[in-house]
């Protein structure tokens, strides 16, 4: 029974794990900056890049996804686009 329940949970942090990096991927190779998405059409290239600066858009992937994790799992979903 344990031995059940353990490879039950162990099977979910596996599927959890997967889906987490194959959205995070969906997300992150999806066209378009979002950055410039957010600043607007009449943004400059130093607000666009700001943006990218205070999102942490330019830090490497690894660290973009570890920082995803951590704050999905605060609560914090992120900011709309829309």
């Amino acid at each position: 029974m344990a031995a059940d329940i353990l490879r039950r949970f162990v099977s979910t942090i596996a599927v959890m794990a997967t889906v987490g990096i194959f959205v995070f991927l969906l997300l992150r190779l999806a066209p378009g900056d979002p950055a410039a998405m957010i600043a607007g059409k009449s943004a400059t290239a130093e607000m666009i890049a700001g943006i990218r600066e205070k999102m942490g858009l330019n830090d490497p992937m690894p660290v973009q996804f570890i920082r995803w994790v951590r704050d999905m799992l605060g609560g914090d979903f992120g900011t709309s686009i829309c």
